[in-house]
């Protein structure tokens, strides 16, 4: 639980407010992607506040970010074998609903997204647990289907990218195999959270956005639609626009799942309105994490979601080290 002096940053002191959660929310990611949606439905949270409701929508609700990572040295990605990717997220998964108890838990990470089709813990718990990949696949697919003469140039983790979810969903939808362009870019996540300058980021993300763009057909003249399709990658989306630009293609349509996540959690908060407002708290966030953050990650991550979430920084530097999330 959140500690006393935690929750009065969050939440004004006052006699009034009896400290009872209503809506328990889990959003969890292989790593520290899943902060941005976490920080942009707080920004969303606060714009319904600020539209002249009397009330906050988002009363009572307590976020919880889990980390899902086994260990600093230790990501999905570095894992050996599918086997072994689903064994670690379902040890955490479980562990969370016994400990949280969440309401519903979101994945904001394309990584275990892809995963959660083959994992006892979904089946079992199907209406508790949804990735963003679903979310993804539909503004990806809308703005194929909008545009014909566009082109989809779909980033992610060598997972993501060579589980094929993008591209079968999209054949099966129709959608012409030569319309869809995939780059997978090792360790760009992690390059992402230990650069706070963004100097040597902006040089891998070039690097990674050239790759893709020799895949296009020579005689392409199609708009280009570039799908964001790891969490981590929204930190930087003004440079892989820049990175266009620079290769010379500046009418280009960046799409950003984080934003759409954002936007269908904070839905699944205002249709859980009808809660006791006498109980109610405010907001509530804590980051819970199995092992220590390295500070450079905490220094560079924080400086990127201070300008969107305040909160969310703040919960990310106060994080709770939370080993009860390996238990056997």
């Amino acid at each position: 639980a959140l500690s006393q002096a935690k929750v009065k940053r969050i939440i004004p002191a006052s006699p009034h407010y009896i400290f009872n959660f209503c809506m328990n929310l889990v959003i969890t990611d292989s790593g520290l992607g899943g902060l941005s949606v976490c920080a942009q439905l707080m920004c969303f949270l606060k714009e319904i506040k600020g539209s002249g409701n009397s009330a906050n929508p988002a009363d009572g609700l307590k976020i919880s970010y889990i980390n899902a990572v086994p260990a600093n040295d230790r990501g999905y990605n570095s894992m050996s074998r599918k086997a072994e990717q689903i064994a670690v997220f379902e040890k955490i998964l479980r562990n969370t609903k016994k400990t949280i108890k969440p309401n519903y838990i979101f994945v904001a990470c394309g990584t275990l997204s892809v995963l959660l089709k083959d994992m006892q813990f979904k089946r079992d718990n199907n209406s508790l647990i949804e990735g963003i990949l679903p979310l993804g696949f539909k503004l990806l697919l809308d703005s194929l289907q909008q545009n014909s003469q566009a082109t989809a140039l779909i980033f992610g983790t060598p997972t993501t990218i060579s589980a094929n979810t993008f591209q079968d969903e999209l054949s099966q939808q129709g959608i012409e195999q030569s319309r869809i362009i995939t780059q997978a870019c090792p360790e760009l996540a992690t390059q992402i959270s230990n650069d706070p300058e963004g100097s040597f980021v902006a040089e891998r993300i070039r690097y990674w956005v050239q790759q893709a763009l020799s895949q296009l057909a020579a005689d392409n003249s199609g708009p280009l639609h570039v799908f964001l399709g790891c969490t981590h990658y929204a930190y930087r989306e003004s440079l892989f626009r820049k990175s266009f630009i620079q290769e010379g293609y500046s009418q280009i349509s960046i799409l950003n799942p984080n934003l759409a996540a954002a936007n269908s959690l904070g839905k699944i908060v205002l249709q859980n309105q009808g809660l006791e407002k006498s109980h109610a708290t405010g907001i509530s966030l804590e980051f819970l994490t199995p092992y220590a953050i390295p500070q450079q990650e905490v220094i560079t991550l924080s400086q990127l979601l201070k300008p969107v979430s305040v909160e969310t920084a703040e919960a990310f530097q106060n994080a709770r080290i939370s080993p009860e999330l390996l238990a056997e």
